[in-house]
């Protein structure tokens, strides 16, 4: 199952090596890869988009493939841009930034996203607060505004790509509880770096923003989500290291 074929598939998968050209601009990419991964992953949308039906398939999970690998930071010639506190991965926003132009989402909302959304945003930080996995220490508010501008490209290439191409195609297969809870598990997973109790607690967090998707269909409504969680657990603990 691929996404949803937007109009005017070529000026939107412009759109991905227009922003790479942004980034060389800000200083955010120097060197051939970073346009040379721009080009192949505008290409691939397209494909997803415009091609027939097994080729479409295989572009969008190839899209997939390509942004999960830019959001790792492994392309050379991608640098991060500093905000003051915190930074932002260009590979990582870039690809996000491109996904959600190739695929606009209208943002919807219902009372069961208020619901999981209430659920997810008092469970989250109370497990983390019980395992002492975090302690109280506010950001100050200049920091956790630059937290927020920065945070916001790192959440729309995770939400992406974890529910967009990953739950989304496996509900079709697999069904809609399954597929909210592989995909958590595998959020869950890519967070390896930050040690068990991390991973473990992005899962929990996956939960909520698979049922927020689920409950909604807007990729929007998850973002949103996700992004007030990070949110919020800056303002009361303090940025991530």
């Amino acid at each position: 199952m691929t996404a949803r074929q937007p109009s005017l598939p070529w000026l939107r998968a412009a759109a991905t090596p227009a922003l790479c050209g942004a980034a060389y601009a800000l200083g955010g990419a120097h060197g051939p890869w970073p346009i040379a991964a721009a080009l192949l992953l505008g290409a691939l949308f397209y494909g997803a988009a415009a091609a027939k039906r097994g080729a479409a398939a295989a572009c969008f999970i190839a899209a997939g493939a390509m942004v999960f690998v830019m959001a790792l930071g492994v392309i050379p010639g991608f640098a991060r841009l500093p905000l003051g506190p915190v930074s932002v991965n260009t590979g990582k926003a870039l690809a996000g930034l491109g996904a959600a132009l190739m695929w606009p989402s209208p943002f919807r909302w219902n009372g069961r996203c208020t619901a999981i959304a209430l659920v997810t945003l008092i469970a989250v930080p109370l497990v983390a607060w019980a395992i002492g996995f975090v302690h109280w220490s506010p950001a100050a508010p200049h920091k956790l505004a630059l937290f927020a501008a920065a945070n916001l490209f790192t959440v729309i290439a995770e939400e992406w790509f974890f529910r967009r191409w990953l739950q989304q195609p496996l509900a079709a297969r697999v069904g809609g509880v399954p597929a909210l809870l592989i995909s958590a598990a595998l959020f869950g997973l890519a967070h390896f770096s930050g040690g068990h109790a991390f991973m473990a607690l992005a899962a929990l967090a996956g939960v909520g923003y698979g049922a927020v998707y689920w409950a909604s269909g807007s990729i929007w409504a998850a973002i949103a989500l996700h992004w007030a969680l990070n949110l919020l657990r800056a303002a009361l603990f303090g940025l991530p290291v």
